[in-house]
Formats: structure tokens, C-alpha cells, sequence
């Protein structure tokens, strides 16, 4: 199975690191992007974590331990020193907070013990995902979770989200608070409370990854050509908004992974 949308949110940077995607339930379609585990038999393991607005629930099955990961704001990398399983869900854009009943603007980049943020139930979780007998068993149990955990999003965040994406990251900051039915200041407060980061650096990361994917899927494209195409000044301005963004030149990031079909999370 395949993820139903085509945002890059890591790179397995050596073949000891394995990593897969899983399709979500329809009634959780609007809220979780995936599933995805990754699997290091053989330490050490290098991912390359790419910033796309979204927020991780994550197993470590060997351990018994569940985590929260915050949206990251620009790329870095994990190794992983140990043979490692984890298990994770990755929540969409405005969704965490659904989930999670704190904003995301509170979840750090470094992963948070589940239990500290939705209390001993959490603990009760970790036990039966780590006791389950096979992945469709674990995914089974995960997916009950985040049913039962399931809230309203906020509907001016939904909006403002759906319109940055759906223009690749170019719409007007200022004009967006105001179409979607909050003012520009309320809007940051939104985005803080739902998204975890600011609007205007949300947009550069769905434009930074907008024009990832049309590298990676297409034939070789004209660099400049493709700058203009999605906004930006020009050639130079594009590879530094990238390279800042994603961790690596435009070019490079994306012949890495046409031929890393694997790459998802961390």
C-alpha cells in the first residue's frame, strides 16, 4: 500500500535503514497522511528528516515506547546506533491537536513520551502495540486509537492549509487570514495552536516540497524554469530556499530519491 498523498518527509540515507508506508482507514483520511515503519537490522542507520508541517505519533516496538514529533521547521538528520522498530503515524497538517488535545505549537521537534501528553492511557498503548503478533495487528490497534481519539479540527485552519497547498506554497499570507475568516493575527495564533508553525514558514515548506516533487517525478526540468514557475526570484533564490529547507541543492535531493522508492520517516 501507498500513501494517498505525495509529500517527502524523510530520506533513508544507507540501505540499512527500511522504511514503508501504509494506508489509513477513509473516516481518517482528512487527518492522518499514513502509517509508515522503519526497520534498522543493522546499525548504524543515517535518515535525513525534510520538514512538511505534519506531526508524528511514534512506537518504538522493542522498547515499548510511544513519542510525539513535532513539525519540524528545517531538515536534520538521525542516526540510529541500535537495530531499531518503530512504528508511526503521520498526522496532517492542522490535525494534531484533534488527536492530541494540546497545541501544536507546544510539541518539540525532539520526540515527548505520548505519556506525557495524554496521560496513562498512553501506557496501556505502548503494551499492546509492543504485544501485538504481527504489523497488520499493530496498525489495527493504532488505527483504534486515533478513532477514538478523534476531535473537530479547527475549520479557518482547514481552509488556510488547503489553500496554501493547493497553490504550492504561493498564496498571499496577508490576504489568507481574512478569506479563510480570522484576521492575519489571529491566524498565527491558529496556525501555532493546530499547525505548529507560522503560516508564512509553513507556505515556504510546502513550496520547498512542491518543487521536490516536480523533480522527482518528472524529466529533468529546467531549474530556472521551474523557479519562476512556483514564485520564486530566480535561480539562485530557489537553491538557497532548498537548500535551507530541505537540506540539500534541488538538484541532488531529487536524484536521491528517484532511486530511493523507500523514503518516508525517521
Amino acid at each position: 500500500m501507498t500513501a494517498p498523498r505525495t509529500t517527502t518527509s524523510a530520506l533513508a540515507l544507507d540501505d540499512h535503514a527500511i522504511l514503508a508506508v501504509y494506508e489509513v482507514a477513509p473516516q481518517l483520511g482528512d487527518f492522518v497522511h499514513a502509517y509508515w515503519t522503519l526497520s534498522v537490522e543493522t546499525p548504524p542507520a543515517r535518515v535525513r528528516i525534510i520538514p512538511d508541517g505534519q506531526v508524528d505519533i511514534v512506537f518504538d516496538v522493542d522498547r515499548a515506547e510511544a513519542h510525539v514529533g513535532g513539525a519540524p521547521n528545517a531538515a536534520f538528520e538521525v542516526t540510529h546506533e541500535r537495530p531499531t522498530h518503530l512504528l508511526g503515524a503521520t498526522l496532517l497538517p492542522g490535525a494534531a491537536a484533534a488527536f492530541l488535545d494540546v497545541p501544536a505549537g507546544s510539541l518539540t521537534v525532539d520526540w515527548q513520551p505520548l505519556a506525557a501528553i495524554i496521560g496513562p492511557m498512553a501506557n496501556e498503548l505502548e503494551e499492546r502495540v509492543a504485544g501485538a503478533p504481527d504489523l497488520v495487528a499493530r496498525l489495527a490497534t493504532l488505527e483504534t486509537f486515533l478513532l477514538s481519539r478523534l476531535r473537530r479540527t479547527d475549520a479557518r485552519v482547514d481552509r488556510a492549509v488547503r489553500a496554501i497547498e493547493e497553490s504550492d506554497g504561493r498564496v498571499g499570507i496577508e490576504r489568507l487570514g481574512p478569506a479563510c475568516g480570522a484576521s492575519a493575527r489571529n491566524l498565527s495564533r491558529l496556525f501555532h495552536e493546530w499547525v505548529g508553525l507560522p503560516p508564512k514558514r509553513f507556505a515556504r515548506i510546502v513550496r520547498a516540497q512542491a518543487a521536490l516533487r516536480r523533480l522527482a517525478d518528472a524529466a529533468p526540468r529546467d531549474l530556472a524554469a521551474l523557479a519562476a514557475e512556483l514564485g520564486f526570484s530566480d535561480h539562485a533564490h530557489f537553491t538557497r530556499e532548498v537548500q535551507a529547507l530541505l537540506g540539500g541543492a534541488p538538484s541532488s535531493l531529487a536524484e536521491t530519491f528517484k532511486h530511493r522508492s523507500d523514503s518516508f520517516k525517521r
